[in-house]
């Protein structure tokens, strides 16, 4: 029996973890965001999907990938439908749950989130942004002083081409924007005009992290690799075209970029 025993634990030692490695259900908001995330996508996912399967390739824990409305985000979570929400982050706030029943992720990236106008609308002040373009669930908090005192009115859309077309047609004065998803935007969009971030008007930047309530070492373990592996992020940021949001602030601050 003794001899038994020893192969089979010879045998089950030979297995790949990955056999026995469980799989976690990660839900992101079900609007398109690339290069960060789109869940969605048939193919390639954005950089988050691409981290979080560097980290599946290294530990052999499965992720599967579901896009649903924000709204439903934690309440799916709540019910045990979702293992892990992404983006999240300790000072957002939702109706569902409080922050602090959650852990969270170091970041995976950071957004920047800014003012996009056309070029001759470019410089002109915050005082000339009377209509806002901006999606559905979005809360500009830095706008919110001109949108209480109605100088500034929100116009909220679908997604993030939807608030590009609106600007195009002047139905919107600027777009409330992540300055990556917009470059992508514009980059595939053969029917707009260049967009630029106004840096003298409302922008912020936002760290983007996983959150959970019922597995916080996974989310521990997500963050050892995140921190262990600089090379890899800085290889996956590069690819889809994310760079440091600071960065990127300075050089429109000092006219390098676009």
């Amino acid at each position: 029996m003794r001899s038994l025993r020893s192969i089979l634990f010879v045998l089950i030692s030979l297995i790949p973890l990955h056999v026995f490695a469980e799989t976690y259900v990660v839900a992101s908001q079900n609007i398109p965001y690339f290069p960060h995330y789109e869940f969605g996508a048939d193919a390639d996912k954005g950089f988050a999907w691409a981290l979080l399967e560097a980290y599946s390739e290294h530990t052999g824990v499965k992720f599967e990938y579901v896009a649903m409305p924000v709204l439903r985000l934690q309440v799916e979570m709540e019910k045990g439908n979702v293992d892990l929400v992404y983006p999240d982050h300790p000072t957002w706030t939702n109706p569902v749950n409080d922050n602090a029943t959650k852990y969270y992720s170091a970041p995976l990236t950071d957004s920047l989130v800014g003012t996009f106008v056309k070029q001759e609308r470019y410089g002109q002040g915050i005082s000339r942004i009377r209509k806002l373009a901006i999606v559905l669930g979005f809360s500009p908090l830095y706008w919110q002083d001109r949108i209480d005192n109605g100088k500034t009115t929100l116009i909220s859309v679908t997604d993030n081409k939807a608030a590009l077309y609106l600007a195009q047609l002047d139905r919107a004065d600027a777009v409330d924007m992540d300055y990556f998803v917009a470059n992508y935007l514009m980059n595939t969009m053969d029917d707009i005009d260049r967009f630029i971030l106004d840096p003298d008007l409302p922008v912020t930047t936002v760290e983007f992290c996983l959150s959970t309530l019922n597995n916080p070492e996974l989310v521990a373990d997500i963050s050892k690799y995140i921190n262990e592996h600089p090379k890899v992020i800085s290889n996956l940021k590069k690819q889809y075209g994310l760079s440091n949001p600071l960065t990127v602030l300075n050089e429109l601050k000092t006219g390098l970029a676009q």
